[in-house]
């Protein structure tokens, strides 16, 4: 029980520590998505252990967070090194196409919450409702992916496209087409 309240003081710290870094950025949309979809991702490779490994000790919190690590990985060479974000970077759980999805914050929270159930079902030895949880979650990410706007090519047609102000914030980038 200790080792579980540690863990999840642990993950609480670095989410706010995290926070604050995106907000003060004005990024909190990006924390939002990319926290919520690298959490059940992790979510959902700790499902998808424990069904394969029934005995496997790992942690839900860890496991969410690294996956949020992951999934938030361009957006520290963003911020460390200044390299914008391109196509390439959707090898990092979808980070860019994510932003073009339908209704971003809500299908991913949709996504969590199936993770979430699949996860607290492996844990409860309900194996085939872990399963349904796990295909669930990705279904609806597969389709939500399918559906998705086009990525823009430019930022030309990125300040062209009402409403992307409010996904990636504009501020600070030369609005002069390179």
């Amino acid at each position: 029980m200790r080792r579980t309240v540690v863990s999840v003081g642990f993950v609480v710290v670095v989410e706010l520590v995290l926070y604050v870094r995106y907000a003060a950025a004005g990024a909190q949309f990006h924390f939002w998505l990319h926290g919520l979809f690298g959490f059940a991702l992790g979510l959902t490779v700790l499902t998808v252990a424990r069904l394969l490994r029934p005995r496997l000790r790992l942690r839900s919190p860890e496991s969410g967070l690294l996956g949020q690590m992951y999934s938030a990985f361009p957006d520290v060479l963003f911020v460390s090194f200044g390299l914008l974000h391109v196509l390439w970077m959707d090898v990092f759980a979808f980070h860019v196409s994510l932003h073009f999805v339908p209704a971003p914050l809500i299908t991913m929270t949709g996504v969590l919450m199936l993770a979430v159930g699949g996860e607290t079902a492996s844990r409860l030895g309900m194996r085939k409702t872990a399963a349904v949880g796990i295909v669930a979650a990705v279904s609806v990410t597969g389709a939500a992916l399918l559906l998705r706007a086009p990525v823009p090519d430019s930022l030309r047609e990125l300040h062209q496209r009402p409403g992307l102000a409010l996904v990636c914030p504009l501020a600070g980038i030369d609005r002069r087409e390179p």
